[in-house]
């Protein structure tokens, strides 16, 4: 069928599931991604088949821990997160050529800036980027009789947000010194009240770098540098989650702010960003 027909189809049923907005438009055509026509489709249709192996092999090996967890009676005093760090690949470590067999050890294989983009409708992008397709993932939260079975929340969390979470569930404190050195705060904030159900004061701002990507996210606004593109855009999330209209040109002292708020973070936290 295509990828892009295999875009649309993935964005209707996630409407229909209730798994995203509908009013979330399915974003346009990625600038790395191939045409379908020009593929090598018995190459293609390997590659993502030894993908759907790798994922039906976690699947299964995912329900032996559920199973083994629950046999050992901690089934319910016990939270289960599950998430991924970043979007789709996108990356060819061993080039496109079908002489790169997918799933050998002899080779490194991945699925490719087509496969990738396919995967994260109705986002932009894929791993290495900063929009939503590179940062934004889904966190699976299974904990009987505290976490709401069946909910979804809108709330917006970080992988930060992890050890202050494990911290308040272990009734623990975040230690300020070690081995006599002082050591900086952790900057996360606890998503306990998030997962049983509830809301909780987010960060004031999130920001993020990889591979000469960036973006910083406050409240609804998001900039984000695409290093092909080379300069700002600005999205306004709340009403364009899947990033499709850049408003930098409309609210260009907005873009310009939380640019610069994004230096002043990659200065505070040692990143060596080139302009």
């Amino acid at each position: 069928m295509g990828w892009d027909t295999m875009r649309r189809q993935r964005h209707e049923r996630m409407v229909k599931m209730g798994l995203i907005d509908p009013k979330w438009q399915l974003s346009g055509r990625d600038s790395r991604a191939y045409d379908w026509k020009s593929a090598n489709h018995d190459h293609e249709d390997l590659r993502m088949a030894v993908y759907a192996a790798m994922i039906d092999r976690m699947d299964q090996n995912i329900g032996r821990l559920m199973a083994a967890l629950r046999k050992s009676g901690e089934a319910d005093n016990t939270l289960v997160l599950f998430l991924s760090d970043n979007g789709g690949c996108a990356e060819e470590p061993g080039g496109r050529s079908p002489k790169i067999v997918p799933g050998p050890k002899e080779f490194y294989a991945a699925v490719g800036p087509s496969w990738g983009w396919a995967q994260n409708a109705p986002f932009r992008r894929y791993k290495s980027w900063a929009h939503e397709g590179g940062v934004a993932t889904p966190c699976i939260a299974w904990w009987p009789g505290r976490v709401p079975t069946g909910s979804i929340t809108k709330e917006v969390g970080h992988i930060i947000d992890f050890l202050p979470t494990f911290l308040e569930l272990a009734g623990a404190d975040y230690p300020k010194k070690h081995n006599g050195h002082e050591i900086l705060p952790v900057e996360g904030k606890s998503l306990v009240e998030v997962l049983r159900g509830g809301t909780r004061k987010g960060h004031d701002q999130i920001a993020w770098e990889w591979s000469g990507n960036r973006a910083l996210r406050e409240g609804k606004w998001k900039v984000v540098w695409d290093k092909l593109d080379k300069k700002w855009s600005l999205f306004d999330l709340e009403a364009d989650r899947t990033e499709t209209t850049d408003l930098a040109a409309t609210h260009p002292a907005q873009a310009k702010r939380l640019a610069g708020d994004w230096s002043t973070w990659a200065k505070r936290t040692g990143l060596n960003a080139k302009p």
